[in-house]
């Protein structure tokens, strides 16, 4: 989507929303919600909907796809949180297509948290080389994958989560230009990598969709050794801080810092990176990787009019090989986005968000759910 159009849309809609006040349409889409969702004396239990997925690059020609999402909750009351089961399919103009099923289970008063991801893949994507000053030239090349996410956390204590995760990687069906072929990239001729590790967290976040106040921390390490079966051994270390400070009337500050860390034999595709729909958007996500990454970012999110939001968001990251070079020559973004209320009661928006960075590099996302 040429980006003029995207900012007209999006000044159009926002000046439209802030125009209309309370009208009796917003008084329409409230009670579609109730029909919907239930009103708050008799809540449903559950909620289903379909988003389309869409999208045209470079590397894919145009991406079309559904994501399939079922909310429910074990329990209606004022402290489990709601449950999650989405499935993501997307194909392409070049025949490539990956699915996704997702769960993320909280069992009655939060007492266990279950999450499983499985991911098959077959796409490409652009390789601009290892570190955090590639050059401009870039090589495409296709992959396949096939990866599975485990996480079981119980809470301890008030709002402390411990627990275990483990992650199953294969990558393989490399095909690119003599460039990249050239390049001797660890794990270039298939890889297979299998973890283990430990996770804490600290949550007291008031909704998880949509903080409005509250904390998120979020440190786990993953072990990939040849005992559990990895062809590679490296181990990693994520941190994830967030935090929401509601300001005035429905303004929302939310702040986030992230690092990601690995020592070993890495495979190239397992390496940091930065860049994406949640971390620098605007960047190409791969566009920088390296042994160590990290990202900090805000973002102000703002109710205008019904159910629909707008935000602004900037923030900086890098990559490095030494996690002390991490703040050498760091890359900067910033970025507006325009939100949907999709499920009122969870505050669960659909999104679009463009993003810039150094040099005019820019990025365009429709997806849910906030980016962080």
């Amino acid at each position: 989507m040429n980006k003029n159009i995207f900012i007209f849309t999006f000044l159009f809609f926002t000046l439209t929303g802030l125009a209309f006040g309370q009208t009796n349409l917003e008084k329409k889409i409230y009670k579609l919600y109730d029909k919907l969702e239930g009103d708050s004396l008799k809540p449903k239990k559950n909620s289903f909907f379909a988003v389309p997925i869409w999208g045209a690059y470079p590397e894919t020609g145009w991406q079309i796809g559904l994501s399939l999402v079922y909310l429910y909750r074990q329990s209606i009351d004022s402290i489990t949180r709601p449950s999650i089961i989405r499935f993501n399919t997307q194909y392409t103009q070049l025949n490539q297509y990956s699915f996704r099923p997702f769960i993320d289970v909280f069992t009655k008063n939060n007492k266990y948290n279950f999450k499983a991801i499985y991911l098959y893949k077959y796409f490409n994507e652009y390789y601009w080389g290892i570190g955090n000053r590639s050059n401009n030239s870039k090589s495409l090349y296709d992959f396949s994958q096939n990866r599975l996410q485990l996480r079981v956390t119980k809470q301890v204590v008030k709002s402390i989560y411990l627990g275990f995760q483990a992650d199953f990687n294969y990558m393989g069906n490399f095909k690119g230009d003599s460039i990249f072929n050239n390049e001797n990239l660890i794990g270039i001729n298939n890889s297979f990598t299998s973890g283990f590790g430990a996770v804490v967290s600290f949550d007291n976040r008031d909704k998880i969709y949509f903080p409005t106040k509250g904390h998120f921390i979020d440190i786990s390490t993953l072990f990939n050794q040849q005992i559990f079966g990895s062809q590679f051994q490296f181990n990693n270390l994520t941190i994830d801080a967030r935090q929401y400070i509601k300001l005035w009337k429905n303004n929302i500050l939310a702040l986030q810092a992230f690092g990601n860390f690995n020592e070993g034999n890495i495979p190239f595709k397992q390496l940091a990176t930065i860049g994406s729909d949640s971390y620098l958007r605007g960047y190409y996500n791969g566009r920088y990787r390296d042994n160590h990454a990290m990202a900090f970012q805000a973002e102000l999110r703002k109710q205008v009019w019904g159910p629909i939001s707008i935000t602004v968001f900037g923030g900086f990251g890098n990559v490095a090989n030494k996690a002390s070079l991490l703040f050498e020559n760091t890359k900067f973004n910033y970025g507006i986005g325009y939100r949907f209320l999709a499920i009122r009661r969870e505050h669960v928006n659909i999104r679009i968000d463009y993003g810039r960075g150094e040099n005019g590099i820019q990025g365009l996302y429709f997806t849910m759910n906030e980016a962080f």
